[in-house]
């Protein structure tokens, strides 16, 4: 019995290679991402040193799906608590409306590493049509006597 289980981890990773080796040789997949070429940048007045953060909102468009890609990153965290929370809302809106949409939690990240990146993707969406990609970031400022707040972020330029 010792002798098959030895084996195992072997075997899986032939079995994985022989896996990745046919989906790395399938056809090429059509893949596209527009980007709002904004990005937003802002300083937050944080415990000890301030965070600084950067995102931007893009649209992936791979196989004839869709999915809202959010691309960010906090500088300065970690060291202290920073935040009570630190959230991401990734959307993919069709005529301004949400048909696919996460919400990704950073606030341990910020608060344990000094620069974090914080992507987010929103699930991906398959039915044809026009999409871009939206979303907004919440922050809640560790002891400062007020709740937190969402800001709205510049969305992505449309794809189809």
């Amino acid at each position: 019995m010792t002798r098959i289980l030895n084996r195992v981890p072997a075997i899986l990773a032939a079995t994985g290679l022989a896996v990745s080796a046919v989906v790395l040789t399938g056809a090429p997949a059509q893949a596209t991402e527009l980007c709002s070429g904004n990005t937003w940048v802002r300083e937050f007045d944080t415990p000890n040193e301030n965070i600084d953060v950067e995102y931007s909102f893009c649209v992936n468009k791979i196989d004839g799906k869709y999915r809202s890609a959010g691309y960010g990153r906090v500088v300065d965290g970690g060291g202290s608590r920073k935040v009570d929370s630190f959230k991401v809302e990734s959307r993919l809106e069709k005529n301004d409306v949400a048909v696919s949409k996460r919400t990704c939690d950073f606030t341990n990240q910020v608060n344990s590493t000094d620069t974090s990146n914080i992507d987010c993707y929103s699930p991906w969406y398959e039915p044809n049509g026009t999409y871009t990609g939206d979303g907004r970031i919440y922050i809640d400022i560790d002891n400062d006597g007020k709740t937190g707040t969402w800001y709205d972020l510049p969305g992505s330029v449309s794809i189809s």
